[in-house]
């Protein structure tokens, strides 16, 4: 009996050790599935309006602009004491795929739309909803992004000379 149970467990072993092929379906983004995306096209008028922007800043943004009644239907939790969401994230990976967002390496990796991003607004448009949340609140939005892009700089500029800076090979 001792001994069945000892072969079972082996057997069990064996089979989550084994390398299985698993598939994971994703769903292929494309540029018509993101124009038909109200809530992609939203972040896309937001970057726009608000470019070049520091990702964490445009969390921020976002965050207020639901907070002042835009509806994103992004879900929100607080890190550290600024506002992330992983569906903002895959929402800018999409746009970031189909080339209707870039970062812009001379300007420390912000975001900012394309031309394409442009056109794709221009054609479609964004949520009207959104476009009136903006619009309302576009100078207290503008300056507190302001702020956090500025902050967000200087970290980033802090961490590249610290980087940048040789270090000492003994401590005395």
């Amino acid at each position: 009996m001792a001994r069945k149970k000892a072969q079972e467990k082996k057997k069990e072993g064996e089979q989550k050790g084994s390398k299985e092929l698993k598939i994971i379906t994703i769903q292929v983004v494309t540029k018509d599935k993101v124009v038909k995306n109200p809530r992609q096209m939203g972040l896309l008028y937001v970057i726009d309006v608000f470019g070049p922007i520091f990702e964490r800043t445009l969390q921020e943004i976002v965050y207020e602009l639901q907070q002042a009644g835009a509806d994103f239907g992004y879900d929100f939790k607080i890190i550290g004491g600024t506002p992330y969401s992983p569906l903002l994230k895959s929402d800018l990976s999409a746009l970031l795929y189909v080339g209707f967002v870039e970062t812009n390496p001379r300007l420390l990796r912000r975001l900012q739309s394309t031309n394409d991003g442009k056109d794709a607004l221009e054609k479609h448009g964004a949520p009207q909803g959104i476009v009136n949340i903006v619009k309302q609140n576009f100078e207290h939005i503008k300056n507190k992004a302001s702020m956090i892009d500025k902050q967000v700089e200087l970290e980033v500029r802090r961490k590249v000379s610290e980087m940048a800076r040789p270090r000492r090979r003994f401590p005395f």
